[in-house]
């Protein structure tokens, strides 16, 4: 299990100093200085590991840095992507890969899909409001239990949420 209560199977394991480097980062809060260094040594230890990359994009969240949050929520959802083996740009998948999308029962797609949701949401925030909705679209297509919110964050983007 990774960090977040992931087998690591699903994204290969951590190395000893990268996982390191990430405790250092969560030790070192609030000095964001401190926190950044770990960060960075941890993705030279591990490059683009996925819980690397989480890493850095709930760092940059909860600094309210929409703009880092968005670059970094883009290379989760590469990585994983290329994980599941689908079109690393979303614009791309294929109606092969949504289907896959839509039955797999795995942290993996599980995962894909959070970090597709977070971006579009992101997005929004900073004002993208037609990549937004793309993303949402496309999303409120995979997501036909409406698990993730889709449909109603673009609702609220669209200005139809009346809740």
């Amino acid at each position: 299990m990774d960090a977040y209560g992931i087998p690591e199977d699903y994204w290969g394991e951590l190395v000893e100093e990268a996982a390191r480097e990430l405790k250092e980062a969560a030790r070192a809060y609030p000095n964001k200085e401190k926190v950044l260094f770990h960060l960075y040594k941890a993705f030279e230890k591990a490059g683009k590991h996925i819980t690397v990359l989480i890493g850095f994009y709930r760092f940059y969240f909860y600094q309210s840095d929409m703009l880092q949050s968005i670059y970094w929520g883009r290379l989760c959802m590469e990585e994983t992507a290329k994980k599941l083996r689908i079109n690393e740009n979303w614009m791309e998948l294929t109606e092969e890969q949504i289907e896959m999308l839509k039955s797999a029962d795995n942290p993996l797609v599980d995962l894909y899909l959070r970090a597709f949701h977070a971006v579009a949401y992101l997005l929004g925030r900073v004002g993208n409001i037609e990549e937004s909705l793309k993303m949402l679209q496309l999303l409120t297509r995979i997501d036909v239990k409406s698990q993730i919110g889709a449909s109603r964050l673009a609702s609220i983007l669209k200005g139809e949420d009346n809740q």
